[in-house]
């Protein structure tokens, strides 16, 4: 991860952020990237949530549940190890940066792979 250390660092990511940002988006190339995630919200009951995020409106909050709903415990379990943090928190994480990332790696209700690393990661820390 030096690359993703390296542009972390440059826009001024505090530590604890850094490395909640940079494990969280291991664990979601890890579950096959951002068009992964959203198929798996898209075929499951926050359909709506995630429609949300793709477009230009509102992002609508995602709960802890729903966040459960979609992921196993096995695969949040993944994260809270990678992080240090029980499961609870790990579900948290991901309710919270989820409809960021997915928000700021679209466009017009795709999701787009050639979007700036660098600008996602900015946003994220706000």
């Amino acid at each position: 991860m030096g690359l993703l250390d390296t542009i972390l660092g440059s826009i001024g990511l505090g530590d604890k952020t850094t490395q909640e940002i940079a494990g969280l988006l291991e664990w979601v190339e890890q579950q096959g990237g951002i068009q992964s995630i959203v198929s798996r919200f898209r075929d499951g009951e926050c359909s709506d949530i995630v429609s949300s995020w793709l477009h230009d409106d509102k992002n609508i909050s995602v709960s802890v549940e729903c966040i459960q709903s979609i992921f196993s415990s096995t695969e949040i379990k993944q994260l809270a190890n990678k992080l240090g943090i029980n499961m609870d928190d790990a579900s948290s994480l991901l309710a919270k940066y989820l409809p960021q990332l997915v928000d700021l790696s679209s466009a017009n209700g795709e999701v787009n792979d050639t979007k700036n690393l660098a600008s996602i990661l900015s946003a994220l820390k706000h």
